[in-house]
């Protein structure tokens, strides 16, 4: 049986603080309390000088496709993405993969 590991990167816009940033990952992690299909998720920021720019990161797991698309439908997911990412991320990368 294979689960999926849900890997987002996040490079924040120029207005970006540090306090956004503590927030943003705070909010992130608040999603743990507020979606069920979550069976696991970490976000913190970059501290690696490798990051290419990317300064905060979010890892989750998902039992399949159909619960990780009920994730990213989830109303509590939708509003982080319209509180939090759309004001201070320029660019997101994100990565799907299926784990054992």
């Amino acid at each position: 049986d294979f689960m999926i590991e849900h890997i987002v990167l996040f490079r924040c816009k120029a207005t970006c603080t540090e306090a956004t940033r503590e927030q943003f990952v705070g909010a992130a992690r608040s999603m743990k309390q507020h979606i069920p299909e979550l069976l696991y998720l970490s976000a913190g920021a970059n501290w690696s000088e490798r990051g290419d720019g990317y300064e905060l990161a979010l890892v989750s797991r998902f039992e399949d496709k159909k619960t990780l698309e009920g994730y990213q439908n989830h109303p509590y997911h939708q509003r982080f993405i319209a509180d939090w990412v759309r004001p201070n991320i320029e660019k997101v990368l994100a990565i799907d993969y299926f784990i054992s």
